[in-house]
């Protein structure tokens, strides 16, 4: 019986794929160990497809961090901390430029109070026959010889303007004997003094001369005053 019994075993154990030892009676066969499949490599991508995504990976970036900045925004203008919006002021409308831009006159130099003196003492001659100077700026201080034209007063009841001449401070005397209507200062230069006479032909109108005009020159021969060139008569100068 007890030969029967080992032999049982033992055929138990070789059918099991192993001998049992002594006191194993119960437990499971060993499992066989598992052997891994060998995985295949993955191919390498090119240095083309390899800079394509990064430049892909680079964009989704810039994509998310726009979105990002446009939640701030968003969250911002919703909190009422936006800042207040400001509108460009109206551009003033442009000065249409001169026709024709006036010559900057040069100054004037200021008199000393010499000439000024000298000028004043003119100016008292001229209203002692009842005269008044029609432009101080006609007095020219630095020349030897020297002009003033001056029109009558209104309480005098003369017509026609008249030429005072003065050597420095010294009075010559006026351009002719009677006035002339219209009279003026053209030019002075070396010692000489160029007047332009306006000319009025017969039945002309004191506003309405027709007769051209005249320059005369005056200049000291002697001490004494001398036009260089012919007076006009009195009727052209002073239209009854």
């Amino acid at each position: 019986m007890a030969t029967r019994d080992r032999d049982e075993l033992e055929t138990r154990a070789h059918e099991n794929g192993r001998a049992r030892r002594p006191g194993e009676h119960g437990r499971p066969p060993r499992r066989p160990s598992y052997v891994a499949t060998h995985r295949p490599r993955k191919p390498s991508r090119g240095p083309v497809m390899t800079q394509l995504m990064r430049l892909i990976g680079l964009a989704a970036t810039g994509l998310l961090l726009a979105v990002g900045v446009a939640v701030v925004v968003l969250v911002t203008r919703d909190n009422g901390s936006d800042p207040p919006e400001t509108f460009a002021a109206p551009s003033a409308t442009p000065r249409p430029a001169a026709k024709a831009e006036k010559r900057e006159r040069p100054r004037r130099p200021r008199l000393t109070n010499a000439q000024r003196a000298s000028r004043d003492a003119a100016v008292t001659q001229l209203r002692s026959q009842g005269f008044e100077p029609v432009a101080l700026a006609d007095y020219k201080p630095r020349q030897s010889l020297r002009v003033l034209i001056g029109r009558p007063k209104a309480s005098t009841g003369v017509r026609g303007r008249r030429a005072f001449f003065f050597v420095r401070e010294e009075y010559l005397g006026t351009d002719a004997a009677e006035p002339s209507l219209r009279v003026r200062v053209l030019r002075q230069r070396d010692g000489v003094v160029t007047l332009n006479y306006t000319l009025f032909s017969p039945g002309d109108k004191p506003s309405k001369p027709t007769g051209g005009t005249a320059r005369v020159r005056f200049a000291i021969a002697d001490g004494r005053l001398i036009p260089r060139d012919p007076l006009p008569p009195v009727a052209s100068r002073l239209p009854s």
